[in-house]
């Protein structure tokens, strides 16, 4: 595909076929736009609408690498370098996982819910940073904080962080085993913790379970909760009287994730669904 200048409607029928072997021809298509966007700034009209202008030689050597990474099924969002979150450029690498839509649907509930908001945020297995950082920059005066445990996280987390001029504390933590006092009080506590239990990989995409980080995506089949009732645990010292603890969590578990939340401590539990009607989401109010 370097070899010659091609059009972009060419190149765009071209790597449409390549991805078609490891995609569906629908995702296929939507894959190769986001390369050409990528590398020749022309968005989907754009592409359509000027298909026969032809793509710089650079920039085609540049889309042909890209779409051999895409075959192999490698995350897009790895191979760009980057995703969007929240309308927010957000980094992601190998060692971090990918934002889902699911997390950016909590973030803007959580968003939707607090405007004006002030007080203190502790998002929890922050990851990338996105959810913090979304958080930050729709809360110019609220007082966030991220944690996480692994070095490959909290590096990209600190580059996002310091790219979207996002006003975020990062702290390195274990939640399984740090003492909850590394957490500070806090109005929301907020997290999206590993879920995925063993039995469910069966189900997932290569693209994923070759890829993406295992430790931020499984759980244990005889202990899938674990992360679940440390989170618990934080929040029934951390999270101030009134407060409210939002948690992603595994469709499938949902309502056993609930049971962790004592009535003597919340007020209110409720299991929220996505826009895809799974039960994916938990909203807990504490005892005021």
């Amino acid at each position: 595909m370097a070899g010659k200048l091609q059009t972009i409607s060419e190149i765009s029928r071209r790597i449409t076929e390549l991805l078609k072997a490891g995609w569906p021809a629908e995702e296929a298509a939507a894959l190769a736009s986001a390369i050409l966007q990528e590398y020749t700034g022309m968005g989907r009209a754009a592409q359509m609408a000027f298909g026969e202008r032809v793509a710089e030689a650079g920039a085609a050597a540049r889309i042909e690498n890209a779409v051999a990474r895409a075959a192999a099924g490698e995350p897009l969002q790895y191979i760009l370098g980057h995703t969007e979150f929240c309308g927010h450029r957000i980094e992601v690498a190998p060692g971090v996982l990918i934002p889902r839509p699911e997390t950016e649907e909590m973030t803007m509930m959580i968003i939707g819910e607090n405007s004006g908001f002030a007080g203190t945020v502790t998002d929890l297995c922050t990851g990338s940073g996105c959810i913090a950082i979304a958080l930050s920059l729709a809360f110019p005066d609220a007082d966030i904080t991220a944690t996480d445990l692994y070095h490959a996280a909290l590096n990209v987390a600190i580059r996002n962080i310091t790219r979207t001029g996002a006003a975020v504390t990062l702290v390195q933590a274990d939640i399984l085993n740090d003492d909850p006092g590394h957490v500070p009080a806090s109005n929301i506590i907020v997290s999206n913790p590993p879920y995925v239990t063993g039995q469910e990989k069966a189900a997932m995409h290569g693209n994923v379970l070759n890829h993406e980080p295992h430790e931020a995506l499984f759980v244990p089949d005889d202990n899938p909760l674990l992360y679940y009732r440390a989170i618990a645990a934080v929040a029934e010292t951390r999270l101030l009287p009134g407060g409210t603890l939002w948690l992603e969590v595994n469709e499938n578990l949902a309502g056993e994730t609930a049971a962790l939340l004592s009535p003597e401590t919340y007020r209110e539990v409720r299991v929220l669904k996505d826009i895809r009607e799974k039960e994916r989401f938990i909203k807990a109010e504490k005892h005021g």
